[in-house]
């Protein structure tokens, strides 16, 4: 994404979290009920962000495991430096 588009993006986000915020704050709600939905929507969103964590981490650490693996596999055993295509010239 270019700066633009980020830019624009982050405000959209920042907008609707004051939007939603402002909207709990503002509802005719008691106190104690207000702080509950608060504390709930809060516990929520750090649930989910957790969860995308910990799935970029376990995306991360099979493309890790998958470029060591690849990388093991070509290292030639025979110490020469030269790869088989490089033989067949």
């Amino acid at each position: 994404m270019n700066d633009r588009t980020w830019d624009r993006l982050s405000g959209l986000v920042v907008g609707a979290a004051l939007g939603v915020l402002a909207g709990i704050l503002l509802a005719p709600n008691a106190g104690a009920e207000t702080r509950g939905t608060i504390k709930k929507k809060t516990q929520d969103s750090l649930d989910q962000i957790q969860k995308n964590v910990r799935d970029i981490r376990d995306s991360l650490t099979q493309k890790s495991q998958s470029l060591f693996k690849k990388s093991v596999t070509e290292i030639p055993l025979d110490g020469n430096d030269t790869s088989p295509e490089d033989q067949g010239a």
